[in-house]
């Protein structure tokens, strides 16, 4: 009988270097966030830490790109998923992770990498935890860490006013919502996915690279973000009918085997009819013609210490090597 070695868990090195970006602009920083009393936390844990406050997200890019040029281990980042993602975008292929601090809106990556709310929690776990290889989504020269949203979910987005959101938080998506859905009309499309093509009255397509769209709805329950792969799906409605059974089906979380809701599996997509807003992980980014893809393994992240969770299956240990 062959018998196999059980596989020690792997020693990650302790952290030494690393960079603090706040997003004082996100949803209770101002309020709840105590900048240098974090600094002091850090040091006190032996940490050389530097503090920055961009005042955008073009200056949180540059400031994490500083700390991986610098040689940091961590930048840790107190923020929403959009200040987590415009981070994410300068440690791409990089030897930094990137360590969430959930502070902003709905923290669909820290809820499901397993990060806890609370900060001091949220540090501790990075400093005891991982360092793993995840995908990055690419959306023409912008990057993604959660899905990209073509349709209505992105004219929603585009029309939330930054101080509604603040008020309301994801709600603030809700009430939009319902206040846009009279007006809302399907696009007739043309996509092409993987090398084939096809055209369909579309009303949304959300391409995944994680699960839980909105902080509310497993719209990809299989999703992986180290798989090198998208989980699309296009929603298609040509009726009232089909638009009703499909609203209904989205907040039972059943829509698999409807005719009018199509998910697929891919490597690319390119929405090729221009003019459809588009949004990255709940922000409006611009508008189609656009090409959807993923550099697979590209950016290091940390997360909790333990077996990894599902969002995460397949990714890389810290060490592997970044694919070209």
């Amino acid at each position: 009988m062959v018998r196999f070695r059980r596989r020690r868990p792997q020693m990650m090195t302790p952290p030494e270097r690393a960079t603090l970006i706040v997003n004082r602009a996100a949803r209770g920083v101002a309020r709840r966030f105590d900048g240098d009393r974090c600094l002091r936390y850090l040091r006190k844990r032996g940490l050389d830490v530097q503090l920055e406050y961009p005042a955008s997200a073009r200056e949180a890019t540059a400031a994490a790109a500083t700390a991986a040029g610098r040689g940091d281990d961590l930048v840790f980042v107190a923020g929403g998923d959009g200040s987590v993602r415009d981070v994410a975008t300068a440690l791409a292929g990089t030897a930094t992770a990137l360590a969430a601090l959930p502070m902003g809106t709905v923290n669909v990556w820290a809820r499901e990498t397993g990060i806890p709310r609370g900060l001091r929690a949220a540090i501790d776990t990075h400093l005891a935890g991982q360092r793993v290889r995840a995908d990055l989504g690419c959306a023409g020269a912008h990057r993604f860490l959660l899905m990209a949203g073509i349709g209505w979910d992105a004219l929603i987005a585009r029309s939330v006013r930054p101080r509604f959101k603040q008020s309301f938080g994801d709600l603030a998506y809700v009430l939009q919502a319902a206040q846009m859905l009279p007006c809302l009309r399907p696009v007739r499309t043309r996509w092409r996915a993987d090398g084939s093509e096809r055209e369909d009255q579309l009303a949304q397509m959300v391409l995944s690279n994680t699960r839980l769209y909105g902080g509310m709805v497993h719209l990809a329950p299989e999703a992986s973000a180290g798989d090198g792969l998208l989980d699309g799906l296009a929603l298609t409605p040509h009726t009232v009918i089909d638009f009703t059974r499909l609203a209904a089906r989205l907040a039972l979380g059943r829509l698999t085997g409807d005719r009018c809701a199509e998910r697929f599996r891919v490597r690319a997509v390119e929405v090729l009819t221009p003019g459809l807003p588009v949004q990255l992980d709940g922000d409006y980014t611009g508008e189609t013609p656009m090409r959807f893809s993923v550099q697979q393994q590209a950016l290091l992240v940390s997360i909790p210490a333990g077996p990894l969770p599902a969002i995460l299956r397949g990714a890389h240990r810290d060490g592997a090597a970044i694919p070209t």
